[in-house]
């Protein structure tokens, strides 16, 4: 049976909550479905939208299992996907509630469509969900993937079904991965002309490989009956230098609002390193030349976007600005279906 999910959106100024309710089942008074919520404004892929057609075909992939007493944990949710389609979050088959038992869910987008779970590893044993194949570096555009995790957990009688009824499990997502933007300026008062011909990074994961990322279920509720955060950690690795090109032979503006063209942005798995930067440039039509920058950063970490703006003082002076931002900009258009 194909029922409907309630999954609730922070209300963003460029989108509005769809309406989306359950059906009513011909099931007894003592069972209760299990409904699923995200809150955050940073939960999934595509969570900025301007309308619900926005949402078409986001999918979210949910491992669940219960515990009864000191028996071994079953699986309830097998990498079951929710899909949002016409108006309305669906999963089937429906599952109810088992009111005698503990519950652990993970949740995680994009869903992996594989059906033998190759880039995908649960084990409700060790409480760990493995996502293998994460890429290392994406460039920011419209066929970007985010990867995002939640989970929540608690005891089915309490928590989960009140004297009101039952209560939906509450998923918080956050980003495995890290935004790294990189604009290159030089100061308003500089008569002389920049031409930025490239970028590169030196102590940075592999382009073009990819990383596992380790998400580990806590296990215990706190005092206060509220799940503990999962921990999770990226593996990776590192060479000496991996390049990524700005628009070649690019000027290099004085104004922040014409840096388009000197500006590159990644997603980027999170690595803990010397991270320098090189660019490559001329001064009006002297020879290229090359000047390597600190990049001021030793550790970017998973949920945090990174904006470092490099600014030619004179000559090959660069000085380096480092901000660390919300991973979306409140005044994003609402014509940007990223998927972040």
């Amino acid at each position: 049976m194909l029922c409907c999910v309630l999954l609730c959106f922070l209300a963003q100024s460029c989108y509005e909550d769809p309406v989306v309710k359950v059906p009513s089942v011909d099931e007894p008074e003592a069972l209760y479905p299990i409904s699923l919520s995200a809150s955050s404004s940073e939960m999934l892929s595509r969570a900025i939208v301007a309308d619900d057609a926005g949402l078409q075909a986001t999918n979210l992939g949910v491992f669940a299992y219960k515990e009864v007493a000191d028996n071994d944990p079953v699986l309830v949710f097998n990498n079951v996907k929710l899909e949002y389609t016409d108006g309305a979050w669906t999963y089937s088959p429906l599952k109810y509630w088992d009111r005698t038992a503990t519950y652990y869910f993970v949740s995680y987008s994009p869903w992996n469509e594989n059906e033998n779970n190759e880039n995908i590893e649960y084990s409700e044993d060790s409480h760990q969900l493995t996502i293998k194949n994460i890429p290392n570096w994406q460039a920011i555009d419209s066929d970007a993937k985010d990867y995002v995790v939640a989970n929540d957990f608690g005891a089915a009688e309490g928590r989960y079904i009140t004297p009101n009824g039952a209560m939906p499990v509450d998923l918080g997502f956050k980003h495995i991965l890290c935004q790294l933007e990189v604009r290159v300026l030089k100061n308003p008062f500089l008569m002389n002309t920049y031409t930025l011909s490239g970028i590169s990074y030196t102590n940075v994961p592999t382009v073009g490989e990819s990383a596992t990322y380790l998400y580990s279920d806590p296990t215990r509720n706190n005092e206060a009956g509220a799940p503990m955060e999962g921990n999770g950690g990226m593996e990776v690795s590192t060479i000496e230098q991996a390049q990524s090109m700005a628009t070649p032979n690019a000027e290099i503006p004085g104004d922040p609002a014409q840096a388009a063209a000197t500006t590159i942005k990644h997603l980027v798995a999170p690595f803990s390193a010397d991270f320098n930067i090189t660019l490559n440039y001329k001064i009006n039509d002297g020879d290229a030349t090359s000047v390597t920058v600190d990049a001021g950063l030793d550790q970017l970490e998973s949920n945090n976007r990174y904006v470092i703006t490099l600014t030619f003082n004179s000559g090959a002076d660069v000085s380096a600005e480092v901000k660390v931002m919300d991973w979306v900009e409140e005044d994003v258009e609402t014509d940007d279906k990223y998927n972040w």
